[in-house]
């Protein structure tokens, strides 16, 4: 047989080594192509958490990373980046959104960054928290933003989402994503959501179960002095067991933490306080920098910080109120319900918890200013009913003290009797022994369609007061 001679072998080698090349240059392009649909858009920020995740980066996007953001920060911000981005043309459809409940308190909001981050690196599912409080908003609780310092999130808080960022990119009702909640067990109405294809996928609470999403799987409903508890335990059994101090992980079990100890004072709370805080209390606190130990002798890390100081200076900055107008009070720490009374109309009831006594209020802003801040907010958020709920200490001898106000809109002149469910309503709350409401005089409640009561029942918080007032409701 007569060999090739070299002129013919080296073109023909040449060509092949060429279409190789070119065969797997499109083979790469086309595996980028795939990653950056199908698992980049979510997984842009650094992973450094577990250690046996790769960083992960897109390949063709410029990611948001900053030499001044954290770890944790990037990925909240590239997550929120990813997820804006792809509601023009997907609206949302493959995402699922973890929320927390409209009154944006630490509980909520540590819950829902949290679960979202670590659903995200531990599941693989595109995931992304939603803050339910403006942005104008997020100066109103000082409690949270301390406790977002400490996770080392951005101070501008532009790695947040927040329902004002979600509703200025698309209408509520053509979102297709999927919903996680956390600190609630119903998804809000401004959601769309049909009940025969139910897109609620989770819940974990601590809250009275409403009974409403009953095929999310999980749905993890029990008792817990924070809904950041359940969060953790849920997820502990496959967390890093040693994560370095630093990680983006390390900053999470920090927002976890922070909500328990706001939650229940330090686990000091014997009311509220119960053995699902105090594991994970334990667990977090020991890998955060302000638990953990040096390598070295087992010495306090250079961060330490004791529980209890931790708890001390959240209280503090939670009752940092007294700049705040009475609309902000009212505002900051607020929630709404739509109940149906026995004849199927809809009720609709506001909850305010004010850090500020009624009568140091009411001292501050003068008798008028605070009643027409209580009407001016009922019709701003165009509510039956408002109820405020007021938890502080006494500036003399430090005592914890709850009260309860209940304000129906005002008509004119001096209001009659209370009758039908006013009526209802201030006698099912005097006679419910929980709440332990005694009627208390406040200025101004003269002839106004109004009651007060000072609690003796010290635990009884908008948890307790909620489900009370909608069963006196949906009975009349």
């Amino acid at each position: 047989m007569r060999l090739p001679s070299r002129r013919v072998a080296i073109p023909l080698t040449g060509f092949l080594v060429v279409s190789v090349v070119v065969l797997g240059s499109t083979m790469i392009s086309g595996i980028r192509t795939h990653l950056k649909s199908k698992i980049l858009p979510y997984l842009k920020a650094p992973l450094s958490s577990v250690s046996t995740i790769t960083p992960i980066v897109s390949l063709t996007e410029p990611a948001i990373i900053s030499a001044n953001m954290s770890a944790l920060s990037t990925f909240f911000a590239n997550n929120k980046k990813a997820f804006l981005d792809d509601l023009s043309s997907n609206r949302g459809e493959g995402w699922t959104i973890v929320m927390g409940n409209t009154a944006g308190d630490l509980d909520s909001c540590a819950s829902a960054l949290a679960h979202s981050y670590l659903s995200t690196i531990l599941d693989h599912k595109r995931t992304v928290a939603l803050i339910q409080t403006p942005r104008s908003g997020l100066a109103l609780r000082p409690e949270n933003l301390l406790a977002f310092d400490y996770a080392r999130l951005n101070k501008n808080n532009s790695d947040l989402l927040t329902i004002d960022d979600l509703t200025a990119a698309i209408k509520l009702e053509e979102l297709r994503s999927s919903y996680t909640l956390v600190d609630g067990n119903v998804l809000p109405p401004n959601f769309p959501n049909d009940p025969s294809a139910d897109r609620v996928n989770a819940i974990f609470d601590h809250h009275v179960d409403e009974h409403a999403h009953p095929k999310a799987d999980p749905r993890i409903i029990h008792p817990a002095g924070s809904c950041a508890s359940i969060v953790a335990n849920y997820f502990q059994p496959r967390l890093p067991p040693s994560p370095a101090l630093g990680d983006a992980i390390t900053d999470v079990y920090l927002l976890l933490l922070s909500a328990i100890m706001i939650d229940t004072n330090g686990l000091k709370d014997n009311g509220k306080t119960t053995p699902h805080d105090a594991s994970a209390a334990e667990y977090l606190y020991s890998h955060t920098r302000f638990g953990a130990l040096t390598v070295a002798g087992g010495e306090p890390s250079k961060d330490h910080m004791t529980l209890y100081d931790l708890a001390t200076l959240l209280v503090d900055a939670k009752r940092d109120v007294a700049h705040l107008s009475g609309r902000e009070l009212l505002e900051r720490d607020y929630k709404s319900f739509v109940w149906k009374n026995s004849k199927g109309e809809d009720i609709r009831v506001g909850l305010s918890t004010v850090p500020m006594g009624l009568k140091h209020w009411i001292e501050r802003d003068g008798k008028d200013k605070f009643w027409a801040d209580q009407y001016a907010w009922i019709k701003v958020s165009n509510i039956d009913i408002l109820g405020v709920l007021t938890t502080f200490r006494t500036r003399t001898k430090n005592k914890h003290k709850r009260e309860m106000l209940i304000v129906f809109p005002q008509g004119e002149g001096v209001a009659d009797a209370p009758t039908g469910l006013e009526l209802k309503l201030y006698t099912g709350i005097e006679g419910n022994p929980n709440l332990g409401a005694e009627p208390k005089d406040i200025p101004g409640i003269e002839g106004r369609r109004a009651r007060a009561w000072e609690q003796t029942e010290k635990q009884a918080n908008r948890k307790q007061i909620s489900p009370a007032i909608q069963a006196i409701i949906e009975a009349s």
